[in-house]
């Protein structure tokens, strides 16, 4: 790594501003900080890079080569060349290759208009167990987990059929059922993500966490939870003490040590900045690093009293811009992999004036997904809706790009009609719509 520049002299600071781009790798002895070629965001990471602790070289240690490939990966950064290793180094000295596309093939078993049916029916019904596990709380009752658990059961097997069904309902929120769309939301995004990690096994013990995740905001003040202004000291203190208040109370209902895990750390960051307990790197637990994506991301693209929702490519950079920071970064990578900046059932607009709606996420090129275009111009359907892929290696197409989201609701167009369109998402086989990742 730095063939042009060579290696860094020992001690080597650089002299940075924000906006600057670094010139090589930061990292401490347990994570890495910032990627060669990352941008400097704000004052906090400026005040960061000055500590003592930081190293600054164009060669990261073989345990955050990894972490370095996938940061660059996702945030779009020339990827820089690692030296083959010895033959007696680690393994994780090896740069890792990029997944084949057939690698991220889910096979569909159940048309997406069938499953969407049983997903709403779900859907409602584990909106309606937070409820009850939020009223359980208030009034100091033991939780009753079990109706949670087969409802949560539900969901898993509804993602199995047909995973696109049901997070098509993702973008379908609230601000007045924040509290229950949230949980439910975040349960369904972790496990997408659990189920592409070691915890595949146990995704249903992480979805159920999940879906719990805020149960120890029942005990905080209504006023504090719809405070449209920003908190005090006294009120921001109390927020950060939700996670061990739900871990006390779902610790009593004899719950999953995994679970567990989802409730209590789903604050916690990587580089120490979370709460309640300020854990960093490998102190905290898979799942609760899974929690912390999907809670955050779906926090950040939801209307809450006090801010309005960032739309999904920039939540999804931000997140990005976390990898090995505060978000464990291969699990960043999955993510918006199979996420994407565009999400499955996002209506947009092509640089075309072209309408669409997004019909499949291309893990390759997240940015070029394959759309149904329902228009030529406007916000009304008015062309045979027809699919294109957008990515680099369809042409003519490739000059094509989303230039905007939608709101659907301006339309008042189908999207879950549409959706039963594409030939991928019915059940049938498709070999030029990718499955998500």
């Amino acid at each position: 790594m730095g063939d042009e520049e060579g290696k860094r002299p020992e001690g080597f600071r650089p002299h940075l501003a924000i906006d600057d781009h670094m010139p090589c790798h930061a990292f401490t002895d347990k994570l890495l900080l910032l990627a060669r070629g990352e941008r400097v965001r704000s004052a906090r990471q400026l005040e960061r890079l000055s500590r003592p602790d930081v190293i600054f070289s164009d060669e990261p240690p073989a345990r955050l080569v990894e972490a370095v490939v996938e940061r660059q990966r996702v945030l779009g950064i020339p990827l820089t060349p690692v030296p083959a290793p010895d033959e007696g180094a680690a393994p994780d000295a090896r740069l890792p290759a990029a997944p084949p596309e057939e690698a991220f093939a889910r096979p569909e078993r159940v048309p997406f208009h069938v499953e969407l049916l049983a997903a709403r029916a779900i859907r409602r019904q584990a909106m309606h167990q937070v409820g009850e596990l939020l009223v359980q709380a208030q009034a100091g009752r033991s939780l009753d987990l079990e109706p949670v658990r087969g409802t949560v059961r539900q969901v898993v097997a509804s993602l199995r059929r047909n995973e696109q069904a049901f997070a098509s309902l993702l973008r379908l929120k609230s601000i007045d059922s924040y509290t229950y769309t949230h949980s439910v939301n975040t349960c369904v995004l972790s496990v997408i993500l659990a189920q592409r990690s070691e915890l595949a096994e146990e995704a249903e013990i992480v979805g159920l966490g999940a879906l719990m995740h805020d149960v120890g905001k029942a005990f905080l003040p209504q006023t504090i939870l719809k405070k449209s202004g920003e908190l005090d000291a006294l009120e921001w203190e109390l927020v950060k003490q939700h996670p061990t208040m739900g871990m006390e109370i779902v610790g009593r209902a004899e719950t999953h040590p995994i679970a567990m895990q989802a409730v209590s750390q789903h604050h916690e960051r990587l580089d120490g900045s979370g709460y309640p307990q300020g854990l960093s790197g490998a102190d905290i637990s898979l799942p609760g690093r899974i929690v912390a994506i999907a809670d955050a991301y779906d926090a950040m693209t939801s209307d809450r009293v006090y801010h309005r929702a960032m739309p999904v490519p920039d939540a999804m950079r931000w997140v990005c811009e976390q990898a090995g920071v505060g978000f464990d970064a291969r699990l960043v990578g999955t993510f918006v992999r199979t996420i994407g900046l565009f999400p499955v059932g996002s209506l947009v607009r092509l640089s075309t004036g072209e309408l669409a709606v997004v019909a499949s996420v291309n893990p390759l090129a997240i940015s070029r997904p394959t759309v149904l275009i329902v228009a030529t111009s406007g916000i009304t359907a008015n062309v045979e809706p027809h699919l294109l892929d957008l990515s680099e290696g369809a042409r003519p197409h490739a000059a094509r790009e989303i230039v905007v989201v939608e709101n659907p609701a301006v339309s008042g167009l189908d999207i879950e009609g549409y959706l039963a369109l594409v030939p991928g998402l019915a059940g049938q086989e498709y070999r030029g719509i990718h499955g998500l990742a």
